[in-house]
C-alpha cells in the first residue's frame, strides 16, 4: 500500500542555537527575542513590517505575561503579520506551536492519489518515497526532502529501477521541504552540468548581505535526460521549492500542477527560556530567476486545475494531465 507521508512547512538547514544566557524574565525573555529577529530576520522590508511598532505594542503585554507559555502567545501575535510559516515555537515536551499556517489550497488527495498509485502497482521504498510505472512512464513520489526517511542511495536505487523508462514524472505536489542537500543530491541526477539554483541574502547589519548564488552539481553514474514531468501545488514549500526552481530551468523537465506555496527562511533554532526554543528565519531566498520566493511561490509552465468533480475516486487530476502531456508527445 503507499504510504507517504504529508509535511507541512519542514526547515531546510537549520542552524545550531548561539551560545548566549537565556533570561529568566517574561519581560527579558520578549526582549531577546525581538533583538534576535532585529539583527536577523530579513523580510522586514519585503513585508513591510515596522517591527519597532511591534515591539511598543507588545512589550507591556509580555511583561505581565505569567508564565512562559502565555508569553509564547503574546510573541505569536506579534510575529503574525509576518506570514511565515518557518517561525515557531518548540515547547518543553516537543510539541510544536507554528505562528501562521498557510491556507494555499492543495491540488493532492491521499486518497485518490493512493488509490491511483496502487492500482498501478505502487512500490514503497520507505517512508515518504515509492514509485511505479504507467505502461513505460516511470513515477516516483517524494513526500518530504527528510534524510531520517531515506537517503541518496535510496532515490538513486528508484531512478535505477524506472531507467527503462521512457519518461519520468516525479510528484513532490505533498513535499512540504526538509534537507535541502537531499534534494539537490536527487536534482542533480537530470544534469550532466551544474543547474542554477537561484541565490540567497543573508542580514549583514541593518541590511541585506550580497547575494549568494546557488547550484546543483551534477551526480552521476548516469544522467536522466529523457523527458520529465515534475507535478508541484501549493503544499510545496522550503527546500522542496529550493529543488523546484532548480529543476525548472532544465529543457527536458516541464513543471506542472499549480503555484507553490512560497516560504523559504533556512531558519536556525533558539533557545526562549523556560524549557521553550524557536525557530528564526534567517535568508531570503531568490529563484533563478530573480525572483522572491517568499510570499510569491514559484509557478509552473503547465497549471492544471485538481479538479475532480464528477471523477471516480480513483482518479487524480494532476497525474493523468501528465500521463497525457508524455503520452501525446510519442
Amino acid at each position: 500500500m503507499a504510504g507517504l507521508l504529508w509535511a507541512v512547512v519542514v526547515s531546510a538547514g537549520c542552524g545550531e542555537e548561539p551560545s548566549a544566557p537565556v533570561p529568566t524574565t517574561t519581560v527579558g525573555m520578549f526582549d531577546a527575542y525581538w533583538d534576535a529577529f532585529d539583527r536577523t530576520y530579513p523580510y522586514f522590508e519585503f513585508k513591510r513590517i515596522d517591527w519597532q511598532a511591534q515591539r511598543l505594542a507588545f512589550r507591556t503585554r509580555a511583561a505581565e505575561a505569567p508564565s512562559v507559555d502565555s508569553l509564547v502567545q503574546v510573541l505569536r501575535a506579534m510575529v503574525a503579520p509576518l506570514n511565515d510559516g518557518h517561525i515557531g515555537f518548540n515547547a518543553p515536551g516537543g510539541r510544536y506551536v507554528g505562528a501562521w499556517v498557510p491556507r494555499g489550497q492543495p491540488n493532492w488527495d491521499t486518497r485518490r492519489w493512493s488509490a491511483v498509485v496502487n492500482a498501478a502497482g505502487w512500490t514503497q521504498v520507505k517512508s515518504n518515497l515509492g514509485y511505479t510505472r504507467f505502461g513505460d512512464i516511470g513515477y516516483v513520489s517524494i513526500g518530504g526532502w527528510n534524510s531520517a526517511q531515506f537517503t541518496e542511495a535510496d532515490l538513486d536505487g528508484v531512478l535505477t529501477a524506472l531507467r527503462g523508462s521512457r519518461a519520468l514524472i516525479v510528484d513532490v505536489r505533498p513535499n512540504g521541504g526538509g534537507n535541502d542537500a537531499l534534494a539537490f543530491t536527487f536534482a542533480g541526477r537530470f544534469s550532466a552540468a551544474a543547474i542554477p539554483a537561484g541565490s540567497v541574502r543573508y542580514r549583514s547589519g541593518a541590511g541585506l548581505g550580497t547575494p549568494t548564488p546557488r547550484s546543483v552539481a551534477p551526480r552521476g553514474p548516469w544522467t536522466w535526460s529523457s523527458p520529465v514531468v515534475l507535478l508541484v501545488g501549493r503544499q510545496c514549500f522550503s527546500s522542496n521549492e529550493s529543488f523546484i526552481a532548480a529543476m525548472g530551468t532544465l529543457p527536458h523537465v516541464t513543471t506542472m500542477g499549480d503555484t507553490t506555496g512560497g516560504g523559504s527562511g533556512n531558519p536556525e533554532t533558539r533557545a526562549l527560556g523556560g524549557g521553550w526554543t524557536y525557530r528564526l528565519p534567517r535568508w531570503i531566498e531568490y529563484g533563478p530567476d530573480g525572483r522572491v520566493i517568499e510570499w510569491n511561490g514559484i509557478a509552473p509552465r503547465v497549471f492544471v486545475p485538481f479538479d475532480t468533480a464528477g471523477r471516480p475516486l480513483a482518479s487524480d487530476p494532476i497525474i493523468e494531465a501528465a500521463l497525457a502531456r508524455l503520452r501525446s508527445a510519442r
